[in-house]
């Protein structure tokens, strides 16, 4: 069984709780419909992350030498969508807070009842996975919903008040983040280092395929394209933890699913820098202004 410290999973709460605290009081309620409202994108964000992702995922296991726990683990990430962790990359997206908002949640809390239906077609008969869904649930509504809405409410009822606190909030976000990273950052390498350079590698192959899915499949503009390209490389870990760690046996697999963690981030970071330096070029390539 894998368990955080007690001072990583105080880390990880706070940063979940602080960046959704803060993304609540710099967007409405109104703005979380966006999503919803536009109904091209939704179909492509569900198509490239329940369709494609697993799709590309069955393929790199077929072509692949792979280890049959990284083979498990990439199987399970393939069709579990809704990383927690693409709302760090995603919220810096000026003016796509809300929409940002949006697809995580959609992604998360689809991934407790759609992954499992898709991992059951994929997966042999005699291989039966337990789902925490009410585990899940419950930690989406506490840590993820209830300070969305809280910091929503404060908008609302004293904007002065949001509009003072937000920077300060989400900042506190990143500094768990970061720390969080930072105190289980040996157990991952220890992670990465137990499967290997050359099964790592198809990894980060996994994560760049998923990533360009997301980017094609978002459409032409290019903030919505960082957006569902962020979100559909970050898959959700922890939930397949939760899986896997519920599931007799198989914990074998926890090991890669560690590695991955790892392995998304500094990937995901270093696409983040590159759009944010191509939205700095931008203005002055156009004269100061930004091309919509």
């Amino acid at each position: 069984m894998v368990e955080l410290s007690g001072t990583a999973s105080i880390l990880v709460l706070t940063f979940l709780v602080a960046t959704m605290l803060s993304l609540g009081m710099q967007t409405g309620a109104s703005g979380l419909t966006s999503l919803m409202t536009s109904r091209r994108f939704l179909v492509r964000t569900l198509a490239a992350n329940f369709l494609l992702v697993p799709i590309a995922g069955v393929a790199l296991i077929l072509l692949l030498p792979l280890q049959a726990p990284v083979a498990g683990a990439l199987l399970l990430l393939a069709c579990t969508p809704g990383g927690l962790s693409a709302v760090q990359f995603n919220s810096q997206v000026k003016g796509r807070a809300a929409f940002t908002v949006a697809v995580m949640c959609l992604l998360a809390v689809l991934a407790v009842f759609v992954s499992p239906l898709i991992l059951k077609l994929l997966l042999p008969a005699e291989v039966r996975l337990v789902i925490p869904y009410g585990g899940a649930l419950l930690f989406f509504m506490l840590f993820l919903l209830a300070p969305l809405v809280a910091g929503m409410l404060l908008l609302t009822n004293a904007p002065g008040v949001a509009a003072t606190l937000a920077k300060p909030v989400a900042l506190a976000g990143v500094a768990a983040f970061v720390g969080f990273m930072v105190q289980t950052g040996s157990i991952r390498q220890l992670a990465v280092g137990a499967i290997g350079t050359v099964q790592a590698a198809a990894m980060v192959l996994f994560i760049l395929v998923s990533m360009a899915i997301g980017w094609f499949m978002a459409g032409p503009e290019r903030d919505s394209r960082r957006i569902l390209a962020t979100a559909t490389s970050m898959r959700n870990v922890a939930l397949c933890m939760a899986v896997v760690q519920a599931s007799a046996p198989g914990h074998a697999v926890l090991v890669p699913l560690i590695a991955f963690s790892l392995l998304m981030v500094p990937t995901n970071l270093l696409f983040s820098l590159y759009n944010a330096a191509q939205a700095k070029r931008a203005p002055r390539a156009n004269g100061g202004l930004r091309v919509p």
